[in-house]
């Protein structure tokens, strides 16, 4: 019976506390704009599985709004992360070799999953840093539009 009391006692905490925590305070047309850049930057590394934890891992220090970072983070949705991944990889390709890879059988043979891999890598920093700066610019423009009719 102890266990249950200290562990609703817990939750009630994480309620009142974590939520608020979660949140970093009011959203500002800055904070809005600085928390989507985040999540879209975090949602274009081909992490998966790991948003949620590198959301809150770096907005809850910088005391951003995780909760709309994470929204922001689901950019690699099933529907448009092969694009993404096929952007990064490309990306990734021409920055490193000045050329673009091919998505044949034979060139995956000569690249090998490491080439590959390498190229997401880096490529998902590029155009995760695109991403995240023009839907920052976006979220902070229309949050700023959003607040001033208020």
């Amino acid at each position: 019976m102890s266990r249950w009391r200290s562990w609703r006692a817990r939750a009630a905490t994480l309620r009142s506390v974590g939520w608020k925590r979660l949140r970093g305070g009011d959203l500002t047309p800055t904070r809005a704009a600085a928390s989507v850049g985040l999540g879209l930057f975090i949602g274009c590394l081909p992490l998966y599985g790991l948003h949620l934890p590198l959301v809150l891992a770096a907005c809850v220090p910088l005391r951003l709004d995780a909760p709309v970072a994470y929204l922001a983070s689901n950019i690699s949705n099933p529907l448009v992360a092969p694009w993404l991944l096929v952007a990064e990889v490309q990306t990734g390709s021409w920055l490193l070799t000045r050329s673009f890879v091919g998505f044949h059988a034979s060139m995956a043979r000569a690249t090998g999953i490491t080439g590959y891999a390498a190229y997401a890598a880096l490529g998902s920093v590029a155009v995760g840093g695109v991403v995240a700066l023009v839907g920052a610019c976006c979220a902070g423009i229309i949050s700023a539009r959003w607040a001033s009719r208020t």
